[in-house]
């Protein structure tokens, strides 16, 4: 029973730090470091090739952000479409300080559009990304033909409203391309609240392994960066190390012991279109 409440205060300390606290102390660190993305990051299995267009379009100041655009890469990779994305509007929900946006510029200049939505806009990259709740996306009905939603899912107050705005701003045949972590135990509910707002599930990949190498490389940079942050930052180390899923930390822990999984999936928009079964085999 004792352990019971102390791992529930310690769940609750990191739900309230990563919505109340962790913003304006990434607010500190971005004016000193390059913070572009915020994902724990992916390190591709041998032979992926759908992922060579990362090492072509990379610039060598890129390097330190490779697993991070890797991860972009294969989430964005479940869609169909993903060889044909010629005139196609996507929009990022939750898409941080913007370094997707700017990767996705540069690396698909074959989309028609590309937008973002964040609750806090640092830089709007020439108006862009607008500021908005991923429960209340401040866009129109079928304004995109893909949502593109990377590790900031578990932080939405309301799942179903998410799920829900993706399908009414998303074409009829439009795709949700997803990736996050959950309890083990979770991820059927995720999966059952997309199916519930009318998106077809097309493919869920379970990606741990390849994120946790991910994080190897990732966890080594903001550990670095921390030595040499404010100290008013320094003072929150064992909570952001948490945060990016630093190896040695409990949330890392978890993900090693498979009690979280960090999945990928692609969803279709399924108004006005026969409805595919729902597939939870987790």
């Amino acid at each position: 029973m004792l352990y019971k409440l102390i791992e529930f205060a310690v769940r609750f300390y990191y739900f309230l730090f990563d919505r109340v606290f962790l913003y304006p102390l990434l607010r500190c660190l971005r004016n000193r470091f390059d913070l572009s993305f915020l994902n724990l990051g992916y390190e591709p299995k041998h032979g992926e090739q759908m992922l060579a267009i990362v090492t072509s379009k990379l610039h060598a100041e890129d390097e330190v952000h490779k697993p991070h655009i890797y991860l972009y890469e294969k989430t964005l990779s479940l869609c169909p479409e993903y060889m044909s994305l010629r005139g196609k509007r996507l929009l990022e929900i939750g898409c941080g300080h913007g370094g997707g946006i700017l990767w996705l510029l540069r690396s698909h200049p074959e989309l028609k559009e590309v937008a973002g939505v964040d609750r806090v806009v640092v830089d709007d990259i020439d108006g862009r990304i607008n500021e908005g709740s991923a429960e209340r996306i401040p866009h129109n009905d079928d304004s995109f033909d893909i949502v593109l939603n990377i590790e900031s899912s578990h932080l939405y107050a309301d799942e179903a409203a998410f799920f829900r705005e993706c399908a009414r701003v998303l074409s009829p045949g439009g795709y949700v391309c997803w990736a996050d972590l959950r309890y083990r135990d979770k991820i059927c509910e995720t999966l059952e609240k997309a199916h519930q707002s009318g998106l077809s599930l097309i493919t869920f990949v379970d990606i741990t392994r390849q994120v946790l190498s991910g994080v190897q490389q990732t966890a080594a940079r903001y550990d670095e960066m921390l030595n040499y942050a404010p100290w008013i930052v320094r003072l929150f180390r064992d909570s952001l190390r948490s945060t990016y899923c630093a190896p040695g930390t409990e949330p890392y822990m978890r993900l090693e012991r498979r009690e979280k999984i960090y999945g990928c999936a692609c969803w279709r928009n399924s108004r006005y279109l026969s409805s595919t079964p729902l597939s939870c085999t987790q």
